[in-house]
């Protein structure tokens, strides 16, 4: 796609205005505005959660910190858009006005749905075309299997995009309740991310530990949507490697951080390494690669999703060791990225890694310059739909 497109983003910034949330929606809108196309950002609240205010530490109907950030953040890497607000809870627009809104829905070529969670409401002009992306993807097709509504959102846009690339293939047990999904990548804005050396030898992640009332029974067997599942396997690692492992796992329990700052993990703070898009960055950067484990969903039920934040850390020249998903069917494993099942099969590519990170590191960002380039991704994406 060479011509120059309106393309209205919808995503959510301000409710929940943390650096790794975001990073997913900031690589969408970097990219398409480095393409020049006309973007927009547009963020619903529904009727969902109020937004959170992290200082605070509460969620609240204002929005004033989560605008603040956000204004904040766009000035911050340059993205020079305009973007509207729509509080459900004060029956109010911010940013754009209703009208102003409305004038760009009925001219934009395209609508992009990130993560599946801005409500196409009936009084609001429809784009020319408009797509949803499923960032969270097994979790999203076992939903379908008892929330009918939630199949019937996905169905009103004209094409439905996942994170599961093996999704509607042979790969992949899961069900695909009629949509024809598209294969599709976290995108990542390269020229925000660069190769510099760690600050430090340590390989981290970021994460929560549990995400509570998600979890399903498919094919006899109960998935829980939690890390802290995973996590649990591997718990001695730290002894089985040179390497110093370090997570910031929010919401994690007092009793579990203890048996875990035992067995040599280091802990940091959840909120400070997120609490900015800088912060964010920084903390990748300061690695030297991430270790990290897919939540159980993921790991049992193959999907190919690849988590954008270990995206993220591959753009950084940071190698990932992360357990398998399905991943490694269409992303190249064994030197910048090294997928495992099991605990022994972790310390085997940690010593790996370890024995020429230089190497490792150069690996890493040729495979984000190959399949998260923004550009490359988000060129795909428009093709597929338009």
């Amino acid at each position: 796609m060479t011509r120059r497109l309106t393309i209205v983003v919808g995503g959510y910034i301000i409710a929940y205005p943390f650096g790794g949330m975001t990073w997913h929606h900031l690589n969408y809108l970097l990219g398409l505005h480095e393409l020049g196309h006309e973007v927009v950002f547009l963020e619903d609240s529904s009727s969902y959660s109020y937004p959170f205010d992290p200082e605070r530490n509460c969620f609240d109907i204002a929005s004033s910190y989560g605008r603040r950030y956000l204004a904040s953040t766009f000035e911050t890497y340059g993205l020079q858009i305009p973007w509207c607000y729509f509080s459900e809870f004060e029956n109010r627009h911010y940013g754009l006005s209703r009208e102003e809104l409305h004038a760009v829905l009925k001219r934009a070529d395209l609508f992009i749905a990130a993560s599946g969670v801005t409500p196409l409401r009936a009084d609001r002009p429809r784009a020319r075309c408009s797509v949803v992306i499923d960032t969270d993807p097994v979790f999203t097709q076992l939903r379908m299997m008892a929330d009918p509504t939630f199949v019937a959102y996905f169905k009103s846009f004209d094409a439905a995009a996942t994170f599961g690339r093996l999704i509607g293939t042979p790969d992949s047990p899961l069900p695909t309740h009629g949509i024809d999904w598209i294969p599709h990548n976290q995108p990542i804005a390269l020229r925000h991310w660069h190769m510099n050396p760690p600050a430090n030898g340590a390989f981290s992640t970021i994460g929560k530990w549990d995400h509570n009332a998600r979890d399903f029974v498919f094919g006899g067997r109960r998935f829980r949507s939690s890390k802290g599942v995973e996590l649990l396997k591997v718990i001695d690692l730290p002894g089985r490697t040179a390497l110093p492992l370090k997570m910031a796992m929010a919401q994690m329990p007092a009793d579990l951080r203890s048996r875990f700052e035992s067995a040599g993990w280091i802990l940091d703070d959840p909120v400070a390494a997120t609490a900015t898009c800088q912060a964010f960055q920084n903390y990748l950067c300061d690695s030297a690669g991430e270790f990290t484990v897919a939540k159980e969903i993921y790991a049992g039920l193959p999907s190919g999703w690849f988590s954008d934040r270990s995206a993220a850390y591959l753009a950084s020249g940071r190698p990932v060791v992360t357990q398998e998903s399905g991943f490694s069917r269409w992303l190249p494993t064994g030197e910048g990225l090294l997928s495992f099942s099991t605990v022994e099969q972790a310390a085997t590519a940690l010593k790996d890694v370890a024995a020429d990170l230089p190497r490792h590191g150069r690996a890493a960002r040729q495979i984000a310059e190959t399949y998260f380039d923004s550009r490359q991704v988000l060129n795909d994406l428009i093709d597929r739909v338009l």
